[in-house]
């Protein structure tokens, strides 16, 4: 006997501080099992480290969880049970961060190294809510708007990117990047280093590791040199010894036969 899946009890929707475990279940009956499958917005969600899938037998219970709710993980989710006999849907929502929260940097910014001239971005993402004051500073001083550098920003729901992009970069560019978020719960910050390398410097280090490998060669080949003049004198050496012993056994014989 087979029946189309049902589901016993209507998912439960929730609400999660950031960072807190969701979690959806599922009672769902039919002959025979359904399969199971899970939709976040009405995309297909897929099993991850931080999204996990688990099916009791025993009450036939589907359930997924997420191990840290974050605000891309806001929004509905839709459970499907189908078997040969047919298939059921139900809908719930969850809704993140229920509670202002601290700004925490999710990608810091990294240490770059650059030439002359060229354009760089610094780059970072946080999360904070409410919206917090980004800031930014070079070598300790706040960074002015001007058309060089410039600051871009962006937020979706609680999280936020902000980046300094540099256009023709200089010498006197080098130094320590700090940016920093504030809002009503508190701050934080993140500091990386950019250093800028001359064209000069860049050339002189280039011809400096060419005059080091060309020394590098020459003294190889002397080497071989003096290997192959050692070589030709040990040579000489043994013919020289060679011939006086010829010449030794020679008047040996020669003593012989005259006072035989």
């Amino acid at each position: 006997m087979t029946t189309a899946p049902v589901f016993i009890h209507p998912i439960t929707s929730c609400m999660v501080p950031h960072g807190e475990v969701a979690r959806f279940h599922a009672c769902v009956s039919g002959m025979p099992k359904p399969e199971i499958s899970w939709f976040h917005n009405r995309q297909p969600v897929r099993p991850t480290k931080n999204v996990v899938f688990h099916f009791d037998e025993v009450t036939n219970t589907a359930t997924l969880i997420i191990v840290d709710a974050f605000s891309e993980h806001a929004g509905q989710y839709t459970c499907r049970a189908a078997n040969n006999a047919g298939e059921a849907t139900r809908t719930s929502s969850i809704t993140s961060w229920t509670d202002n929260i601290k700004p925490s940097f999710t990608k810091k910014l990294k240490f770059q190294s650059v030439l002359e001239g060229e354009a760089v971005e610094l780059k970072c993402k946080l999360v904070a809510c409410p919206p917090p004051t980004i800031l930014w500073f070079h070598n300790n001083r706040s960074i002015p708007k001007e058309r060089r550098r410039r600051i871009c920003s962006d937020s979706k729901m609680h999280m936020h990117t902000t980046s300094l992009v540099i256009d023709s970069i200089k010498e006197k560019d080098s130094g320590s990047y700090k940016v920093m978020a504030i809002n009503t719960e508190g701050s934080a910050e993140s500091t990386a280093s950019l250093l800028v390398s001359l064209r000069e410097e860049q050339s002189a280090n280039y011809l400096g590791f060419v005059k080091r490998s060309a020394k590098a060669h020459e003294s190889i080949d002397t080497m071989a040199e003096q290997r192959k003049d050692r070589k030709i004198r040990v040579e000489l050496s043994l013919i020289c010894f060679f011939f006086v012993f010829v010449c030794f056994k020679q008047f040996h014989l020669s003593i012989v036969k005259l006072t035989g």
